[in-house]
């Protein structure tokens, strides 16, 4: 994933130019908007155990024909499987 300085620096170097001012006033944004997004992954990583629970148990309660058999969640092997998934997805969004 490219970060707002190396695509600012690519896109003005690629022109021939040196970064314009509305470039650098992206890239000093995107700055000052680092704590908040930090601040966001920090909660949502020390939370993200009982945001998987959250999350599995929504599904199934909304969903109930997962413990059906032959569905997603008919052994409790299968919704382990599936609340480990969904604790990757959430971590994949944290990152």
């Amino acid at each position: 994933m490219k970060s707002v300085v190396t695509t600012v620096v690519t896109a003005a170097d690629a022109a021939g130019r040196f970064p314009s001012q509305n470039d650098l006033e992206a890239v000093q944004g995107n700055i000052q908007r680092a704590a908040a997004r930090l601040e966001a992954a920090e909660k949502l990583a020390a939370g993200l155990d009982a945001l998987t629970k959250e999350a599995g148990d929504a599904c199934f309660n909304k969903y109930a024909y997962l413990r059906q058999p032959g569905e997603a969640g008919d052994s409790q092997v299968k919704i382990d499987k599936c609340y480990r998934d969904l604790g990757h997805y959430l971590r994949l969004i944290n990152y």
